[in-house]
């Protein structure tokens, strides 16, 4: 083993070392329904509307759970892969005696770099569908400003929000998978609505918004190449880019918007 191969290493696994001080939410306890006779019926409404929010309710925090969960077994695993790299390293303190020697030790070390890449490559692919996932939920739970239901930006909406997950192909229009313009060309479609092909020429479709005035349903362009659609909340959903699947981010500051006619 080299000093510089441990070195770096050492702080990929450092990356994952120590116990992840990741919570587990407790799921509230049911609601009996109160006898409630003789009330109004304005009260047996707003209680059942609490039933229903509570119920709810538990649901998001047994979801969140699940996924906190998950997160807790990446890191655990992330922290196993590259343990065993750098032991493996430490390990190989063979001194080479012959070329031949010193090129199969060459090719262990950059086998280990590698691997080591590999698995830090691959935690944070799963940190970004564990927050996807949340971002989604959040929006779920939280978010009750959509168009009117059966709008047509409400109907692109949720078809958009129907393809979380899907990957990201360049060129790709639905409807398992998208890049950026496809993804909201396919939304549209579902509900009706037909827009150009191209971010370049969707920057076109329909009538310029300001941010102060943004809904669910817009389209969003933090650049000339690349297009999300707004759900509210200061939210987008979008195809970002190769490697990557459909999922919730954050509005931008710096965007123009269209709104689709």
């Amino acid at each position: 083993m080299t000093a510089p191969e441990v070195e770096i290493l050492s702080r990929a696994h450092a990356l994952f070392s120590g116990r992840q001080a990741v919570g587990v939410l407790d799921a509230a306890p049911g609601v009996a329904p109160s006898p409630g006779e003789g009330l109004p019926s304005a009260y047996h409404r707003a209680a059942e509307g609490r039933r229903t929010e509570l119920d709810g309710a538990r649901r998001v925090d047994a979801e969140v759970s699940a996924i906190l969960a998950r997160v807790q077994r990446d890191h655990r695993e992330a922290q196993r892969q590259t343990r065993a790299v750098l032991d493996a390293a430490h390990a190989d303190a063979a001194t080479p005696d012959s070329p031949v020697a010193q090129r199969e030790l060459l090719r262990r070390r950059a086998a280990r770099l590698r691997a080591q890449h590999a698995h830090v490559l691959a935690a944070r692919r799963r940190a970004r569908r564990r927050l996807a996932l949340l971002r989604a939920l959040r929006y779920r739970r939280g978010h009750r400003r959509l168009p009117a239901p059966n709008s047509r930006a409400a109907l692109a909406v949720r078809a958009a929000l129907s393809r979380l997950g899907c990957p990201y192909v360049w060129g790709a229009t639905g409807p398992d998978r998208f890049d950026c313009s496809g993804l909201v060309k396919w939304a549209y479609a579902q509900a009706g609505v037909q827009l150009h092909r191209t971010t370049y020429d969707q920057i076109n479709d329909g009538i310029p918004v300001p941010r102060s005035h943004i809904r669910p349903g817009d389209l969003v362009f933090p650049h000339t190449g690349h297009v999300q659609m707004a759900i509210g909340n200061g939210l987008v959903v979008e195809a970002p880019y190769s490697g990557a699947n459909v999922r919730i981010s954050r509005l931008g500051s710096d965007i123009a918007i269209r709104r689709p006619a």
